[in-house]
């Protein structure tokens, strides 16, 4: 049985490789990533796997065949996003946004038979996008891309990212963003109403479509309506079954608490569940806000200790979300261990991909080449 080899660069904690682990079609040829806290986390949990520490600026392609001892025949990658996000500067000339053409080094040089790429909406406006998907044209390859909405696919979170999915014209076959599974038939807490509501009569509000999302829906395919016969879990279910904080069972699982400042614990301390300081109002959208148990959470992002910087509050209880509660919206396994500074920690898990969008790409990858 001919087994594809996969190389994920930009790999962290290969949240896109794990997604393809149970196919029995492939292998694991490679991960590359400059954070050494996230290959010695990675390592340690999968002590087996060919990991190498790197500058991709200076990696090339042949070394990466020669590591891995042959064709590539699939490639993963999510390059660093910040300077296209959102919630930063959008500084188109942020040289992290280089990376877009770093990655498409490597497809030219690797010539895989299937890519996928992950990054934030905004960079589908970005003229490195464009150059990037006309190189995919000149070299051969049918691609997609679609905004997507990590809740609906079964995740607790309306995380939203740029998914690029291209399959060389030798496989034969068109790659397709398959269609969402999980919908909202119920009723929902929402956080701009602060009532629980209908989801399916405010399709956009409940799966929170940011801005950069809605600029860039004239170029590329953003899906807003509620269409997946699957219920999207809610905080509640998802955070339910975590060992009481302060037990050894809970620090195994870095299931912590993060050690805020007096004065924030007073600011969020009155917080109603669901909603926000008031002194944070004249914050972005969800800073200083409460988690609702009936509701979904916003995007992860690194900095999910602060309070300031999302709506990272416990429901119910006087603190953020600890290292495995965030974990845990990510999709991430509980048997996966962390280990090290609760700051480094903190950034992988932020940087991560959500679970259900890396089954999105390799559901669209694997359709393709087993057509």
């Amino acid at each position: 049985m001919k087994r594809y080899t996969i190389v994920e660069l930009y790999a962290g904690i290969a949240r896109t490789w794990e997604a393809f682990r149970p196919w029995s079609k492939c292998k694991l040829g490679l991960l590359a990533d400059i954070n050494q806290l996230a290959i010695d986390n990675y390592t340690d949990n999968y002590p087996s796997a060919p990991y190498i520490r790197r500058n991709l600026h200076w990696l090339t392609p042949p070394e990466v065949e020669a590591k891995v001892g042959g064709k590539v025949d699939i490639l993963l990658g999510c390059p660093p996003c910040q300077g296209f996000s959102d919630t930063g500067k959008r500084d188109a000339d942020d040289p992290r946004n280089a990376h877009i053409d770093v990655f498409g080094k490597f497809v030219k040089g690797l010539m895989p038979l299937a890519v996928a790429m992950e990054n934030v909406p905004l960079v589908a406006s970005s003229k490195r996008f464009a150059r990037f998907t006309r190189m995919l044209d000149r070299l051969g390859y049918n691609w997609t891309a679609e905004i997507v909405n990590a809740a609906q696919y079964g995740s607790c979170q309306t995380r939203q990212r740029l998914l690029l999915v291209a399959v060389h014209e030798r496989v034969k076959a068109d790659p397709k963003i398959p269609k969402p599974t999980h919908g909202a038939k119920g009723l929902y807490f929402s956080y701009q109403r602060r009532r629980i509501i209908p989801a399916s009569k405010y399709e956009t509000e409940f799966l929170g479509i940011t801005p950069a999302a809605h600029r860039v829906g004239s170029q590329i395919s953003v899906t807003k309506r509620i269409s997946g016969r699957n219920s999207v879990p809610t905080i509640r279910k998802v955070l339910a079954g975590l060992p009481p904080l302060g037990t050894p069972d809970a620090e195994v699982m870095t299931h912590t608490a993060w050690p805020s400042s007096p004065l924030m614990r007073r600011r969020m301390g009155n917080v109603a569940e669901g909603g926000r300081w008031r002194g944070g109002e004249d914050h972005f959208s969800h800073s200083y806000g409460r988690l609702h148990r009936r509701g979904l959470a916003r995007t992860i992002t690194t900095y999910f200790a602060n309070a300031g910087s999302g709506r990272f509050w416990h429901p119910t209880e006087n603190r953020p979300l600890t290292i495995r509660e965030a974990a845990r919206i990510q999709g991430i396994e509980d048997d996966f261990w962390f280990h090290g500074p609760m700051s480094g920690i903190s950034e992988l898990v932020g940087n991560a991909l959500d679970a259900a969008i890396a089954n999105v790409a390799r559901q669209a990858v694997q359709e393709c080449l087993e057509s």
